[in-house]
């Protein structure tokens, strides 16, 4: 979709060096990109600060890393070798 818009030229150039962009489209592009990133990290900081984001404790995330299946339990019993004479 095509847009007219006044862009400050200077900002932009300095935003293209920063973002390493080669185009004014490229540069609108990921500066939308990065502005909507550093929106969402500000909520996800905002939500652990008020202690709305649910995080496990360490004994929790322990837990949830522990094998459900005992070690060993689904390898292959090793075959049994017939006796030579």
């Amino acid at each position: 979709m095509k847009t007219s818009i006044d862009i400050d030229r200077e900002l932009s150039d300095e935003v293209a060096e920063l973002l390493g962009t080669r185009t004014l489209k490229e540069t609108v592009h990921q500066a939308l990109l990065e502005a909507r990133g550093a929106v969402l990290r500000r909520r996800l900081t905002q939500r652990v600060l008020d202690g709305t984001l649910p995080v496990p404790t360490q004994e929790e995330y322990e837990e949830l890393r522990r094998p459900r299946v005992p070690v060993g339990a689904l390898s292959t019993p090793p075959k049994k070798r017939r006796p030579t004479a």
